[in-house]
């Protein structure tokens, strides 16, 4: 991974320094500019701040939105990694010349290529798991196709509290790291487990996050199976 990155990092610098060009103006004589700084000119200061530069982004403010303290940190790097497709998904495996082209299939059994997007939100088999536990919570909207934005729309549900954001944000991380984990069992163990006690994995493992980290979260986990909403504090 260290490789990958400092390449990308290059390539980024690379594509920063060809900015930093010479412009040739008609009917003057031609000259040097610095155009990071066109009034002061060059400075060694200047060149160094300009690549070196972390840009302030939404992909960055997604970034931070997925360390919650209720969530223990390996999921937390999990979607980080989702966020930049850098999981071993069989895709990212065949690029690499780890998989042969013809074992790139889903796990779910759709037959199709598995890729971040369909493996967590694509998948006829796994997808199902988003509408049972959108069944759960009572709610209903059209899901984005990406997972940065289905993370966005789901953990940012217009209509609701801001208060309620972060319970979305940690049952989302629950359900694709529910799915990242079944997909894992059925290549290294070759067994299946059903979308029903998926969805009820999904409660058990939130539940388990909010009591073990959230002291205010008195609820019993009865509660939290039939009435989800009311433990976030909303009522509908």
């Amino acid at each position: 991974m260290n490789d990958r990155f400092w390449r990308r990092r290059r390539r980024e610098l690379n594509r920063k320094i060809e900015k930093m060009v010479i412009a040739v103006m008609a009917d003057v004589h031609d000259r040097w500019r610095w155009l990071l700084d066109p009034a002061h000119g060059y400075s060694v200061k200047g060149a160094y701040q300009y690549p070196t530069s972390v840009d302030e982004s939404p992909e960055r403010e997604l970034v931070d939105d997925v360390w919650l303290k209720q969530v223990p940190l390996k999921v937390s790097l999990f979607a980080w990694r989702l966020f930049r497709n850098r999981l071993p998904t069989k895709d990212n495996l065949l690029r690499q010349h780890v998989l042969h082209s013809d074992n790139v299939n889903c796990v779910g059994g759709c037959g199709s290529l598995e890729n971040v997007e369909h493996l967590f939100l694509g998948c006829d088999f796994f997808g199902r798991v988003w509408t049972q536990v959108l069944l759960w919570l009572g709610l209903s909207y059209v899901a984005p196709v990406g997972c940065r934005d289905h993370y966005l729309q789901f953990g940012h549900m217009a209509g609701l509290p801001h208060f309620s954001h972060s319970f979305l944000q940690l049952i989302w991380l629950a359900c694709v790291w529910t799915t990242w984990k079944e997909r894992n069992n059925r290549i290294f163990t070759q067994k299946a487990t059903s979308i029903s006690i998926l969805s009820d994995r999904v409660k058990l493992l939130s539940f388990q996050w909010l009591k073990a980290r959230l002291h205010s979260f008195a609820f019993s986990y009865h509660d939290w199976w039939q009435h989800p909403m009311s433990c976030m504090g909303i009522f509908m």
